[in-house]
């Protein structure tokens, strides 16, 4: 997204944490009765697919020539006592935005949708689970090029997809990390999936204000050794690390640590080619 899209969907973030913030138990009229999260996302959900099936809808509600008053008007009329009060509000708030497509305001939607179907994880006391389940679920994808193709392959059928995800899933991940991967296989504009798997996770991550780190070794580490490498990274970083543990035989040995883009390599593959290379010169 271009500037202006990005901080458009800032401020419809910024409200979505309005909307779903609990407080202490007995402060506030939200911490008695906390937004229902289940049906906040079915109604994102549901606006989403209709701005891609409508994409004149798409285009006056986001339409720059138009006052933000009005594109917030015009999304009350239209789902105004069909979604909850609280999914209006997060839709009348982004079409007040400035988007740099229409399109864009669509994509806004579709990731408030993961930060609400994130934010019920963490209600739930499950984030963890989840985002070390999108994480392996990412890392099987990497290591078997058939079943990416099959989920990634545009000509093939949605139901299909779906029954493949169902029996790869079904009973061996949480709820929301199950639903979290549908969209992840619907969305194509996403691309690369093994991709957007990993930014789910860094989304997750996220809230809680932490980094994650993917570290890949030639064997599984240690208790002790993860707790010291986690401690280190963290410190580095000045914020905490979410450490994702992939064992990877082509490593040979060392460690290989990637936040983001950066990396830092200290395998013993790196060092031989290095080694390598100072001799040929």
């Amino acid at each position: 997204m271009e500037g202006s899209s990005r901080q458009s969907l800032a401020s419809a973030r910024a409200r979505l944490d309005e909307l779903t913030a609990t407080g202490p138990p007995g402060v506030g009229t939200r911490s008695r009765h906390p937004v229902d999260l289940g049906r906040l996302v079915d109604d994102l959900e549901a606006i989403v697919d209709l701005l891609s099936r409508e994409p004149a809808i798409r285009r006056a509600l986001a339409d720059p020539g138009v006052p933000g008053s009005a594109r917030s008007d015009l999304a009350a009329r239209l789902f105004g006592g069909k979604i909850s009060a609280e999914a209006l509000d997060i839709v009348a708030v982004a079409a007040t935005g400035r988007w740099a497509r229409p399109l864009d305001l669509q994509h806004a939607l579709s990731e408030l949708g993961v930060e609400i179907l994130l934010a019920q994880a963490q209600r739930e006391g499950a984030l963890d689970d989840v985002e070390d389940e999108l994480f392996r679920f990412g890392r099987i994808l990497n290591r078997t090029p058939e079943l990416s193709l099959a989920l990634s392959d545009p000509a093939a059928p949605w139901p299909a997809k779906q029954e493949l995800l169902a029996r790869l899933l079904d009973g061996k991940a949480n709820a929301v990390t199950i639903r979290l991967v549908q969209r992840a296989v619907a969305e194509r504009y996403h691309g690369d999936l093994e991709r957007r798997l990993e930014q789910l996770t860094v989304i997750a991550a996220a809230r809680r204000n932490r980094l994650v780190a993917v570290v890949r070794t030639a064997v599984p580490l240690a208790g002790d050794q993860i707790f010291r490498l986690r401690t280190a990274i963290s410190r580095y970083f000045g914020r905490d690390v979410q450490l994702q543990m992939d064992v990877d035989p082509s490593v040979l040995g060392g460690v290989v640590v990637r936040i983001g883009d950066e990396v830092v390599d200290g395998s013993v593959i790196r060092r031989l080619t290095d080694a390598r290379r100072r001799l040929h010169r």
